[in-house]
């Protein structure tokens, strides 16, 4: 995943970006499996596992630290 994408998906899952905003944002290839498309991201929502947030945090905080070089 790119690093701003990892941002977008925690914004989405913080609920201070819209799936909307998101989809504009993110390539579906980019996107988790539960949050390929509007229908699944609504069937998934706040019931998908937190593993993907959970890593795209890690990877920011990573990045930010210098860990990561992309």
């Amino acid at each position: 995943m790119n690093k701003e994408y990892d941002h977008y998906l925690i914004l989405l899952e913080n609920q201070k970006l819209n799936w909307w905003g998101y989809a504009r944002r993110v390539p579906t290839e980019f996107r988790p499996p539960h949050y390929t498309n509007y229908w699944s991201y609504l069937r998934t929502r706040n019931t998908a596992s937190k593993r993907y947030i959970k890593e795209a945090e890690w990877r920011m905080e990573a990045r930010r630290k210098g860990l990561l070089d992309n």
